[in-house]
Formats: structure tokens, sequence, C-alpha cells
């Protein structure tokens, strides 16, 4: 889907393209976004409630009444929750109230979250958030042109100070980067304003990271080719061999047995059957022999980066 690009002088800027599969999910599950919310606000609550438990407040030790002759309970001591100034019993304790919630069940509350507001056409594509004058009375009019007055605005991953610090007194308008877009804040805004590159940031979480465009398919060419796919490579392995430029299957699939043995001994796998099986795999999945193995998204985040860092883009 598309959406229309403005500027933050209300100018026309084009259009940008919205992934579906982020954006456009149809039917949006409430369930989902409650679970969210609630893991959220749990997470956050400090916790650091607490009562005196009888052992712990503070009265006299003697003997509260004699044991016989006034006609009424045996009793020892004041500190007992049955009095005026005792211990509480079963009061609350400090505690941490976060609770777990699966990985992809986060991940799909965000992209519901985000379906939702365009569902609802409450939101705005700006081209970008860079307001160098730093002026509230002059950030703000551009938000009334705009139709900005409850609003949660993403950047891009670092926030242009001007614009942050003139947003920062205008009420009822949050300013985020990118790390910070989460499912609470999305939903307890009107309208939900993206800059260009945070849609490109989403997109890159959702599909960047896995080498996987926006609208590829399983079987596509433009799925990934790492070596990351193959059973038995881990993190540590696929950072080896792309640092010896064998970080793809097409490349890995065309060494020869020779070359293979002095890569593994290199990078210090000595497993000669591991070794072969991996090479196997790598032919395999190119000549569309074997399925492409599940791949874990942290260890293509971590490979990633280390080629990027390497400057193998």
């Amino acid at each position: 889907m598309e959406l229309a690009v403005t500027t933050l002088a209300a100018k026309k800027a084009g259009k940008v393209e919205l992934d579906d599969a982020v954006f456009g999910i149809e039917e949006i599950r409430g369930d989902i976004l409650q679970r969210m919310v609630r893991y959220q606000l749990a997470k956050r609550q400090a916790g650091t409630h607490k009562t005196q438990s009888r052992s712990e407040v503070s009265v006299t030790t003697k003997k509260y009444i004699r044991q016989k002759g006034s006609g009424g309970a045996r009793h020892g001591s004041k500190n007992a929750p049955i009095f005026v100034g005792g211990g509480v019993a079963h009061g609350p304790r400090v505690r941490s109230h976060a609770h777990d919630l699966p990985k992809k069940v986060r991940a799909l509350a965000l992209k519901h979250a985000l379906s939702s507001k365009v569902k609802s056409e409450n939101v705005i594509v700006l081209e970008d958030a860079n307001f160098d004058e730093g002026k509230t009375k002059s950030l703000r009019a551009s938000f009334e042109a705009l139709g900005i007055s409850n609003a949660l605005i993403i950047g891009g991953t670092e926030l242009n100070e001007g614009f942050a610090r003139a947003a920062r007194n205008i009420p009822n308008v949050d300013v985020l980067p990118f790390a910070g877009l989460n499912v609470y804040d999305v939903l307890r805004r009107n309208t939900l304003v993206l800059t260009k590159d945070a849609i490109d940031s989403i997109h890159a979480r959702y599909n960047g990271e896995s080498g996987v465009p926006a609208g590829a398919k399983p079987g596509d060419d433009a799925f990934i080719d790492d070596v990351v796919l193959i059973d038995g490579v881990g993190a540590k392995s696929a950072k080896a061999l792309a640092g010896e430029g064998y970080g793809e299957l097409t490349k890995l699939a065309e060494i020869s047995e020779a070359d293979a043995t002095a890569l593994f001994e290199k990078i210090g796998v000595a497993q000669r059957a591991v070794n072969e099986d991996w090479v196997g795999q790598a032919k395999a999945i190119v000549a569309g022999e074997a399925p492409r193995a599940k791949v874990d998204q942290r260890l293509l985040v971590k490979m990633r980066a280390a080629k990027a860092a390497n400057g193998e883009g």
C-alpha cells in the first residue's frame, strides 16, 4: 500500500510504499494488543509497595495482658495483626510485576498496532523531522497545519535536537526515536506520525535484518543467501565464514574440497564430517534440492552486523 508523504510545512513530498505484512493486517487482534499493553505496564511498575509484618513493627515486647483473670483471650504480643499498630498479615512486598511474553507475540503485537492506525487512517508520514529553529511556537503552528494535536511522533535512529526540544512543551505530543517505538505509546495517542527514516527502520526490523525484502515469499530469489541457513552453522561460525569471504551459500557451494579443508581448518572447525555436511547443504540449497533450514533471527542480526562492520554491505 502507499501513503502520501508531507513536509513540516504541510507540502506534498510524494508517496511511500508500506509493507502489507507490517502495516496492512486486516483482522486486528485486540487480545494480542491487550497482552502486550499488560506486559509493558507490568514491566514498568515499580513494585516498591511494602507493609510491615509483625516482626518488623516497633512495639513493646512486654506481655500485652496478664495470662489469667481478664476474662479475655490470652495474648502475649501487641505486634499481632489483630491489634491497632500491629503488623500486617499477608501485605504487599517489594517485588517485580514483570511477566514473560513470547518474542513472536511481542513482534506481532507491534504489527497489529501499526496496522490498526493505518486501517483507521490515523497515520501521517513526514519526509523528515528536522527542525533546527527549536521554537515551540513555530512547531505548534506546523502541527496545527498538519492536524496534529494528540500524536506519537517516531523519528529515525536519532532525533533532531531542535525538533525534540520544541516538541517537548507541546501537550499530548510524544516524540520518540525509532528504538522507542512500542505498542502502548502507539495506542495511547490518536495519531501516529512516522518519518520516512522510521518507516525504513521498521521495514528493516521485520524484513531487512533477515535479508527478506518486503513482499518476498519463501522460494523467491529475493530470500537471503547466508550460510546461517545451513543446519549446524551458528553465529560464531557464520561470522568466521563471512570474514573469509564465504558468508553466502553460493560461494560456499562452489568451493573445492581442498579449499574447504583449508578454510575449515583456518576458522577452527576440525570435524570433517561436519565440514562436508555444510558444503553439501549449501550445494543442495542452491540447487533447490533441499529445504532451507529455520533460521534464528538473532543469528542473522549478529552476522549482518559483522558483515557491515567489515564493509561488506
